[in-house]
């Protein structure tokens, strides 16, 4: 994993992290909308949450609004995750000229969270369903612990999924996270944790 970036990202290592197999983790920019919405506009991505798969393309603008301010605010936050052409030649191509011609196949990251009263990180990540099972999923994890260790070494990172969401739970075991079970007082979610040392 390359976290030095471009030339556009220097004073921020974390906004371009290079990883394995070409694919590029970089903070998420508005013009990045209509390829997130060809993923999050598509039910198979959203099997677990139905209800959660978006309607339309403003819906997409909207729901990512808040990753942007994160970023702006924090100088971290969710990736917008992009793979090479030929992982998904349908998908959408990123708009940055850094992006070299990749295409948009997901999201994935930290933010900052309130779980209960305690402040901790929340790794999140969804993929097209189209490069699914090319152990993306796991890349992006590592990739959001490692940036955890460096931005806020201090705190615990969760991974919140629905129960049946195994493979979400069996990524977020991979890489180092224990399944503590259903959240306290919400049986709907289950909670991984990744605890910093003496925590």
């Amino acid at each position: 994993m390359d976290v030095a970036g471009d030339q556009e990202s220097a004073s921020n290592p974390w906004c371009a992290v290079h990883l394995p197999q070409g694919v590029l983790l970089r903070d998420i920019e508005n013009d990045d909308a209509p390829g997130l919405y060809l993923i999050h506009g598509n039910p198979l991505a959203y099997a677990h949450d139905p209800s959660e798969t978006h309607p339309h393309l403003e819906h997409t603008r909207a729901f990512l609004a808040p990753f942007r301010a994160h970023w702006d605010t924090f100088g971290f936050g969710y990736w917008t995750a992009l793979a090479p052409e030929p992982w998904w030649p349908s998908g959408a191509e990123g708009a940055r000229t850094h992006d070299d011609g990749r295409r948009i196949v997901g999201l994935g990251g930290i933010q900052t969270f309130d779980l209960q009263g305690t402040r901790v990180l929340n790794a999140y990540f969804r993929l097209a369903p189209e490069v699914q099972g090319r152990g993306l999923g796991t890349l992006v994890l590592r990739a959001a612990l490692a940036c955890a260790a460096a931005v806020e070494p201090h705190l615990d990172v969760v991974v919140r999924t629905r129960p049946a969401n195994i493979a979400a739970r069996r990524t977020a075991r991979r890489v180092g996270f224990a399944d503590e079970g259903t959240v306290p007082g919400d049986t709907s979610m289950q909670l991984l944790r990744y605890r910093v040392a003496g925590g």
